[in-house]
């Protein structure tokens, strides 16, 4: 039995070089769940681009800003350093060759991630013209019916202070972080399983946040109530850093669901199955965060709601689609499983030196 568990048969279900077996086929043995979800979605954005003629300048923008570049940059810089100095037994062009391989491999694990993003930056475009009339009304109404009263305007009024809001803010943005730094330690120490789990569970929750989008669009209450807020939240607050934030999302029809809710929600999930020592530690953080969606006027509360429950489904689905996409057969398969796990790098260092 493995660390957690597991038996050799059923880690190999999630071992990448299960993919260059003869038991998997066609899709299976190319291409992983998560790539042809957005693959999927990629191809119906392109049509709705090419449709609409919108959606191509927040791409280009994102292309062309020097930032993301060189942060992109510094980390590709990173990767291929520490590969190759972990293949320092080899020499020359076999040790670069390690490298380039293991920069490779390791942007193609966190591409859903890169097309998370870039799917959202389009949709900043596209969903005001597919969805011109937003049903903000329609959410509205369901929090009154369930709590009676408007839920940003009550949090405000009850809990609102400037500390309280520089608290709500730090939790808010920590969704930005929160998922890549999971991933990329679970990455890093080799758990392939868990990082894939993640990576299609990441990937579902976006395609279901995203078809959200455009079946209910809505902008939230900061820009659709704004007569009910005329006073900005101190200190970050509407006023300060959410400002710069709502002026990056423009006119987005972005409410419903919550991703925020949803995506720290599927990150608490794994970590509470693979990771219980980083559950604690963020749980104070994602708690924060689901207030922090409606004290600082972004999301209603039946967005949270539909937050969570996209993430129960993302949750539900992705263990299973795994199981089935990686499944391969028995002892077959556990022969090509080591009788110890090692990091993601050594294991691509490894397979280039055969």
């Amino acid at each position: 039995m493995s660390l957690t568990g597991q038996t050799f048969v059923d880690r190999a279900k999630y071992d990448p070089r299960m993919l260059n077996s003869g038991a998997i086929t066609g899709l299976r043995r190319t291409l992983r769940p998560e790539e042809c979800l957005f693959i999927g979605f990629g191809v119906l954005l392109v049509f709705l681009m090419v449709y609409t003629g919108h959606g191509y300048a927040t791409l280009l923008g994102l292309v062309s800003d020097v930032r993301p570049a060189a942060i992109v940059l510094g980390m590709c810089l990173l990767i291929y350093g520490r590969a190759c100095w972990r293949a320092k037994d080899l020499r020359g062009k076999e040790r670069a060759r390690a490298g380039l391989v293991t920069l490779g491999r390791t942007l193609r694990e966190f591409s859903p991630l890169f097309a998370c993003m870039a799917i959202y930056e389009a949709l900043h475009d596209l969903t005001p013209v597919l969805r011109p009339e937003v049903v903000d009304q329609w959410l509205i109404d369901i929090d009154h019916a369930v709590f009676g009263v408007d839920v940003s305007r009550w949090l405000n009024d009850h809990i609102g202070s400037p500390l309280m809001t520089q608290f709500m803010t730090l939790c808010y943005v920590s969704y930005a972080f929160a998922p890549p730094i999971y991933a990329g330690l679970q990455y890093l120490r080799g758990r392939m399983r868990e990082f894939r789990d993640f990576s299609l569970a990441i990937a579902i929750t976006a395609f279901i946040g995203y078809c959200g989008y455009l079946l209910v669009p809505a902008v939230g209450p900061y820009i659709f109530q704004a007569d009910l807020y005329p006073d900005p939240l101190p200190n970050w607050g509407h006023g300060g850093l959410m400002d710069t934030l709502n002026k990056m999302k423009g006119s987005a029809r972005d409410a419903f669901p919550s991703l925020h809710t949803a995506m720290t929600t599927v990150v608490l999930g794994l970590m509470w199955r693979d990771a219980r020592r980083l559950f604690w530690t963020y749980l104070p953080i994602a708690l924060g965060l689901y207030v922090s969606t409606m004290y600082l006027r972004v999301h209603y509360a039946v967005d949270v709601a539909a937050g969570f429950a996209t993430a129960a489904l993302a949750l539900f689905l992705t263990s299973r689609i795994n199981k089935w996409w990686y499944a391969a057969g028995g002892k077959a398969a556990a022969a090509l499983i080591p009788g110890q796990r090692r990091p993601a790098e050594d294991t691509e260092i490894a397979r280039t030196t055969r």
